[in-house]
């Protein structure tokens, strides 16, 4: 309804904070789809701030990454993926979570 009632009015700049939180992974997966299509659609700048890193990497241009309130990394996609600092926040530095991860 919300994100509804933010098209009705044109805008330009989308702010989602936690968009799919409290979702089902189903509408999750369909959510990123839907994101992408509004912004080609209507031109539209989108800011989301949101945990799910997949969905945060698969709509996004460009990401931030923050700990504990500063930003620890910024650029692409992959670019944040395979920052040693946001490797180290997000998963630690145990070799064997890391290497789970898929980003080693």
């Amino acid at each position: 309804v919300e994100l509804g009632s933010l098209l009705a009015v044109d805008a330009r700049v989308l702010l989602l904070d936690e968009p799919t939180g409290g979702v089902a992974q189903r509408e999750t997966e369909a959510f990123g789809p839907l994101i992408r299509r509004i912004q080609a659609e209507l031109d539209a700048s989108v800011v989301v701030i949101e945990h799910d890193m997949p969905l945060v990497m698969s709509i996004s241009d460009r990401v931030y990454c923050l700990e504990s309130g500063s930003v620890i990394a910024e650029g692409t996609p992959d670019e944040v993926r395979n920052d040693p600092l946001v490797i180290a926040s997000y998963l630690g530095t145990d070799e064997r979570a890391i290497r789970r991860s898929g980003t080693a």
